[in-house]
């Protein structure tokens, strides 16, 4: 007993020491404690539940994550899927951060991390799309597992990273999310809604300020001129432009054009 208590208390020493060390930006002797230390490896704040790499991580010390990364002892998995209070592991961190070079060096360690999900079913790969991060998106999709590629780009709620892209009007990376997972434009989620109900649910994002205006000329108009001529259109509008192409006409766009209206009146 008296054994297990002097564990604890040389623990909670541990942090006390890891965590000011941190929090005042003493990098250094975080890396002398990991080193010395590996009960330090695993340690968490009580507070939020971060260890000290997803505290480097925020703090975007690359030197210092990858200085960590190597002093973890192995299998070095283990302390690298520690998830905090949101069940967000330090490559969770480095993808919402849009910091690529953090995704590379961490993913590198185990393929297994990019699988990773929070407390909102999120992978990696989600959060660098959802914050449109288009970098660590397309390196954290190489590490993906070719045979199950959709698994990774939907969260617990039933949203796509093409319903997160569109919403947070990253286009480019909208477009390039449908060029890279075709599939996605007739996802719905867990209020039936596709991701182009998204984009017109988003007037002003089109030049007229009304989805009607363009949306009703992809089914009417869709052999003008002005709709294949993507050169003239704006980003969203390309979207729409695109999804045209790889929709079902009778399944999305007919039905986002009466959503809107149907929210009104709702």
């Amino acid at each position: 007993m008296a054994f297990r208590i002097d564990q604890d208390s040389e623990l909670e020493d541990i942090k006390e020491t890891l965590f000011n060390s941190a929090i005042k930006g003493k990098w250094e002797d975080v890396v002398d404690l990991y080193r010395r230390q590996p009960r330090a490896h695993k340690a968490k704040m009580v507070v939020s539940g971060e260890t000290a790499l997803h505290m480097a991580v925020s703090a975007g010390k690359d030197d210092v994550v990858e200085q960590l990364v190597e002093l973890i002892s192995e299998p070095k998995v283990e302390a690298l899927s520690i998830g905090n209070d949101r069940g967000n592991t330090p490559l969770h961190l480095a993808a919402s951060m849009g910091n690529a070079h953090m995704c590379r060096y961490i993913s590198a360690i185990d393929t297994r991390l990019v699988a990773a999900r929070n407390r909102e079913k999120e992978t990696p790969l989600f959060l660098a799309a959802l914050h449109g991060h288009t970098d660590a998106f397309l390196w954290l999709r190489e590490k993906c597992s070719s045979n199950e590629p959709y698994e990774y780009c939907r969260r617990g709620d039933g949203k796509t990273i093409l319903h997160c892209a569109i919403a947070g009007e990253y286009f480019d990376l909208a477009i390039l999310i449908i060029d890279l997972y075709e599939d996605l434009v007739n996802y719905v989620d867990d209020k039936g809604l596709t991701p182009l109900h998204v984009l017109a649910s988003k007037p002003t994002a089109f030049r007229s300020g009304t989805h009607l205006h363009f949306i009703e000329r992809l089914i009417y108009e869709c052999k003008s001129p002005s709709i294949t001529q993507t050169t003239q259109l704006n980003d969203s509008e390309k979207i729409a432009n695109t999804y045209y192409l790889v929709a079902p006409r009778t399944l999305s766009v007919q039905a986002c054009i009466a959503w809107p209206e149907k929210q009104k009146l709702e």
